[in-house]
Parts: C-alpha cells; sequence; structure tokens
C-alpha cells in the first residue's frame, strides 16, 4: 500500500526525437500502471505533442487508440500544408487535428500542469508556453526549422524546442517538480545508419549532423535528471517520410519499446517517491 505521507512532487519531461516520441506514450501507461504519480509535464517538440495531448485527454489508452488508427490518407491530410517562406510546411493542420482531439482547451486549465518547450530564434534561449491555446503551443514547441514554418508567439520568433532542451528538465523544475523522470530518445543515435559511406547525399549528411548535436545535447539534459529513460529505438538517418512513421508505429513496436524500457525504472522512481516503505 502506498504511504499516505507527504511525497514528493513527480515532473514528466518527455524529450524531443521525431517519430520516435511515440515511445512516450509506452512511458506514459509503464508509470501509470504502476501508480507513478504525474504532477507535472513538460514536453519538447513530440513530447509536447504526447504530453500534451495526455494532459488534456488524462486517458493514456486513448491517446494510444488515436495513434495506432490512424492511416497514410490520415497522415498526408495532416502534414499537406505547404509553405514556401520559412519551411516546406505551415503546420495549420497539425493544430487543427490536436484541436479535434482535445478541443480548443488552454493551457492553463488542464488538470495536469503542462508546459510545450519551444526555443526563441532571436535570443537562443528555451522559451516555456504557460498559457494559451495548447494547440498552437504544441505546435511552437514542434516547430522544426526548415520542415515547418517558424512560429509566432507574444512577440517571440520561436523554433522547435529540441534546439535548447531536448529534454526539458528546467522546465519541468521550474514548475515545482521534485523529481524529474526525464526522456530521452536519442539513445539508440549512433552509429548512424542509412548514410552513403562511398558518396552521401547532402541530405543525409544535414540530417546526421543535427543528429549528432542533438545527441549531445540530450546527454547534458539527461545529467539534470532523477531518473532517465533511454528507449532504444533505432531508426534511418535519412527517414523522414509517411512510411517512416508507418514503420514506427506498426513495425517497430515503439509504444512498447518506451512501456518496457520504463517498466525497468520502476522501482528506481518508487524509492525516490515513497522512500524504503
Amino acid at each position: 500500500m502506498i504511504s499516505t505521507k507527504k511525497r514528493k512532487k513527480v515532473g514528466l519531461a518527455l524529450g524531443s526525437g521525431g517519430w520516435k516520441g511515440f515511445s512516450h506514450i509506452g512511458v506514459i501507461k509503464a508509470l501509470v500502471e504502476n501508480d507513478i504519480p504525474i504532477d507535472y509535464i513538460a514536453g519538447s517538440s513530440s513530447g509536447a505533442l504526447i504530453g500534451g495531448m495526455y494532459a488534456a485527454l488524462q486517458d493514456i489508452y486513448k491517446l494510444e487508440s488515436i495513434v495506432k488508427s490512424l492511416g497514410k490518407r490520415d497522415l498526408l491530410n495532416i502534414l499537406f500544408d505547404p509553405d514556401l517562406k520559412t519551411g516546406i510546411l505551415k503546420g495549420h493542420k497539425i493544430t487543427n487535428f490536436i484541436e479535434n482531439i482535445v478541443g480548443k482547451v488552454n493551457i492553463e486549465d488542464l488538470k495536469t500542469p503542462f508546459w510545450p518547450v519551444s526555443t526563441d530564434i532571436i535570443s537562443g534561449k528555451p522559451f516555456y508556453i504557460k498559457e494559451g491555446s495548447l494547440a498552437k503551443g504544441i505546435r511552437c514547441s514542434g516547430s522544426v526549422p526548415f520542415v515547418f514554418g517558424i512560429s509566432k508567439w507574444d512577440g517571440h520568433l520561436l523554433i522547435d524546442g529540441g534546439a535548447t532542451e531536448p529534454i526539458p528538465t528546467e522546465a519541468v523544475r521550474e514548475m515545482g517538480a521534485d523529481i524529474v523522470i526525464g526522456v530521452d530518445l536519442y539513445a539508440a543515435a549512433f552509429p548512424l545508419k542509412g548514410i552513403e559511406k562511398e558518396n552521401p547525399s547532402k541530405t543525409s549528411i544535414a540530417l546526421g549532423s543535427i543528429r549528432i548535436m542533438m545527441a549531445k545535447l540530450s546527454e547534458e539534459c539527461g545529467k539534470k535528471t532523477d531518473v532517465l529513460i533511454r528507449p532504444v529505438v533505432h531508426d534511418e538517418v535519412v527517414g523522414i517520410g509517411i512510411d517512416y512513421f508507418f514503420r514506427f508505429i506498426k513495425e517497430a513496436g515503439t509504444i512498447d519499446i518506451g512501456e518496457m524500457t520504463a517498466l525497468e525504472k520502476i522501482p528506481e522512481i518508487k524509492k525516490l517517491i515513497w522512500g524504503n516503505e
């Protein structure tokens, strides 16, 4: 039986990592099914998508069902939103997709406190979105440079939160967490796969270079957590298309990997929260 004495507040810092972010669903499932309280959530990029939708729905099984039910036509409808100014895609349809699932809810009204983490491209500092539209906040957090058009929020120009806090440990501590559980999606970043050794393409070189920087930054952020969960999800350095998404959800078992990895950390987490009781 769980002790009724005052416990430490738990914060969940969900990291960035593209399609690998669906492993966050498995992590949350493991925590929920083992009665681990989640008092605060902060998320960067894909971590903001999963963390924000969970904070709104309060039902991880419903969220898992929604993700697994998506078909190729659904993804094309969501993503086909061309923008030739600051990115390939505008991202408006993604915002609408999120609103269709969680409703037009504001961040400050969520039952579980949640902050999407973005990056102010002018100051180069993390930007924590603490109030306003949840869907728009998630969209700002996932403003991947060159892919999605740049986001504007209260006079700030914002890009992907992973550029400064790929694991938003500082954000969740500012929210009030005593214990931070972080999720690092770059455990299987190296060795690089899918890159041509003889004549590498410009795309694979660019994506590989970004991977190196993100992995190192995630490593530093991970040192600031109390418990670090690192799902080993392998991917191809050049994989960015619709088929890439389906390989992760349907074939790679990304959600299951997140759950199994988190389960290994449950005893450690419980000891931090409740001591030896």
